[in-house]
């Protein structure tokens, strides 16, 4: 009588999506992109850009095993070429996209979960930043002026800080006791005041901020809380 063997056959999960992760060098918002290697084939070319329309990245392959990356850098401001092989992309870890330039990380590719906390370690706080350039002393109110800069930070990251004209591009000075924006393209100006905690109160409940000629309208209030006003009736 014959006795075959049995076999065991692992199962084996193969990686086909990946997350990436880049700066935008215009704007500086986090874009993410979801990579599938069923996205490409030969000589196809995959173009990426950021939600103002600046061009990201373009990933080219000729054979679905190498893959070329150019990279629009925020480091830099330059362009870098990269090479990665298909099981480095698509390998469930991390991989680092680093600016030949400076030796920084400019993006990741890998799980989202981990790309995220990549990108959460990378980013210090701007009161960090500001006690290593020795700016604190310069502040009439550092603290005032750090939870400020943190509430407009995510006003901007939500997409709510534009001019009127139509221009998403808007530039922020910062001054010892205020904050003004400015249009480049039509110069509409405002000012945030940032000196006492009634100015942070301010801007805690303001949502959106729209420049136009001679101010600003600060759309308030957050919301959130215009949500919860909602359900209490």
């Amino acid at each position: 009588m014959m006795q075959y063997s049995s076999r065991r056959f692992r199962e084996v999960l193969v990686t086909t999506t990946t997350a990436l992760a880049l700066r935008c060098p215009e704007c500086g918002k986090i874009k993410y992109h979801s990579l599938s290697l069923f996205s490409f084939s030969a000589q196809k070319t995959l173009r990426l850009s950021c939600a103002c329309g600046t061009p990201l990245l373009l990933i080219s392959t000729r054979d679905r095993k190498v893959f070329y990356f150019q990279v629009e850098c925020l480091m830099c401001e330059g362009k870098h070429l990269l090479e990665f092989f298909l099981k480095e992309i698509w390998s469930g870890q991390v991989l680092n996209l680093v600016c030949s330039e400076t030796d920084l990380d400019i993006g990741f590719i890998g799980p989202r979960d981990q790309v995220k906390k990549c990108i959460a370690n990378q980013e210090r706080s701007l009161q960090e930043m500001a006690d290593d350039l020795g700016y604190t002393d310069y502040f009439a109110n550092p603290e005032i002026m750090y939870e400020i800069l943190d509430c407009l930070h995510k006003i901007a990251e939500d997409g709510n800080l534009s001019c009127q004209c139509g221009n998403q591009q808007v530039e922020v000075e910062i001054f010892a006791d205020r904050i003004e924006l400015r249009c480049e393209g039509c110069g509409a100006f405002g000012v945030v005041h940032a000196e006492t905690r009634q100015d942070v109160d301010a801007v805690k409940k303001i949502w959106e901020i729209v420049l136009k000629p001679g101010g600003a309208n600060m759309m308030g209030i957050r919301k959130e809380g215009r949500s919860r006003r909602r359900s209490k009736k």
